[in-house]
């Protein structure tokens, strides 16, 4: 299965499927949109959101992804489910935004080769990456 088969494939569980609310501290998962920085056509990916601080935060383990790169151009998204859908997306790299990424990673509970770090990094550790991965704080 390739990865966008993939991604398929998890954004048609989440839409199928009863949407998790958010809870402090914890992630869900969303289905995200943006128009894609070429051709203006939406883009849909499935990404786990974040909730700290009561703010919202979408983290990748790399800026040259191509969801990445449309929500910089961009800099909004539609998140399926929420209300309003339509979200502003800030790139983050402070305390917050690294701490966004140690929360996500703790919670998925398993190792994850795809960040510059290993998935029980100290927030320290992610903080040194932040000008490389991508975090996006979400507001309505």
């Amino acid at each position: 299965m390739t990865p966008r088969e993939r991604n398929q494939a998890m954004a048609a569980r989440i839409r199928s499927g009863d949407l998790a609310p958010y809870a402090e501290g914890g992630y869900v998962l969303r289905v995200l949109s943006t128009p894609g920085r070429v051709s203006g056509e939406c883009r849909s990916w499935p990404i786990a959101v974040v909730q700290l601080k009561g703010q919202r935060y979408i983290c990748g383990p790399n800026r040259n992804r191509d969801w990445v790169r449309n929500l910089l151009s961009s800099g909004w998204c539609l998140v399926e489910g929420d209300s309003p859908e339509r979200q502003s997306a800030v790139l983050t790299e402070d305390d917050n935004a690294a701490q966004a990424v140690a929360t996500y990673l703790g919670q998925l509970r398993r190792p994850s080769s795809m960040w510059p770090f290993p998935a029980d990094a100290p927030v320290s550790k992610v903080r040194e990456h932040l000008g490389e991965i991508a975090v996006f704080r979400l507001a309505a």
